[in-house]
């Protein structure tokens, strides 16, 4: 009996270090994940937060500059960048940056397996990486620049001509700003994370359990 005792006891002994290896690696991935979009938070909201108010103040300004002129010009001026404006404002409202909230998303789970916390982690830090990335993108540029020109071809048209050009000048630095200060930190986090557990800068991973005789192994499958 006390020999069948102490060979269970051995046996406990021999599956716990399975069992802490595969806790503590996910939470080790988790933390890392929280910790770093909580870290770029405050650099992402005041992205996300300052531009929407540039231009929400930007859209109201120009809506009473048009309602109070009595110059039609002045008045197709400022209506129209105050369109502008609310285009911009709209945009920033109805697609915000995924990293504005930090790892609160995650945290606020209730009931999911460490698994699936763990799997929105990541999507949220690979989404502002996404974000971060789109500004090196030559079609958003692109984009930026047509819109701006077909805003200041309103103005050439319905207006002064001579407004449209500095018209149109200032709505693609202000595109351009917007992009350009996009945060970096997302894309270096994720950068980290993917050298970090997944052994490369490019290869995603993820952890899993794999049976076999007499126990389970715990495998680290790069998905590329």
């Amino acid at each position: 009996m006390l020999i069948r005792l102490l060979g269970v006891a051995v046996a406990m002994t021999a599956a716990w270090p399975l069992h802490a290896g595969e806790q503590s690696a996910e939470e080790l991935r988790l933390q890392y994940l929280e910790r770093s979009l909580d870290s770029s938070r405050d650099s992402v909201r005041l992205w996300q937060d300052g531009w929407t108010a540039v231009y929400g103040t930007a859209a109201i300004t120009y809506a009473a500059l048009a309602i109070d002129t009595d110059d039609s010009d002045e008045r197709v001026l400022h209506a129209l960048g105050s369109l502008r404006a609310v285009l911009a404002t709209t945009l920033l409202t109805v697609r915000p940056h995924p990293g504005r909230k930090g790892a609160d998303p995650v945290r606020e789970m209730a009931g999911p397996s460490l698994d699936q916390r763990l799997a929105r982690a990541e999507k949220l830090l690979q989404e502002s990486s996404r974000r971060t990335r789109s500004k090196r993108r030559p079609a958003r540029h692109l984009r930026n620049l047509i819109v701006n020109l077909g805003f200041g071809g309103l103005v050439w048209a319905l207006g002064n001509k001579d407004d449209a050009l500095p018209f149109t000048l200032l709505g693609i630095a202000g595109g351009e700003a917007v992009l350009l200060s996009l945060p970096e930190q997302p894309q270096r986090d994720l950068a980290g994370y993917r050298k970090r557990f997944a052994g490369d800068g490019t290869a995603d991973g993820r952890w899993r359990l794999v049976p076999r005789p007499g126990g389970l192994n715990i495998q680290f499958a790069l998905q590329r």
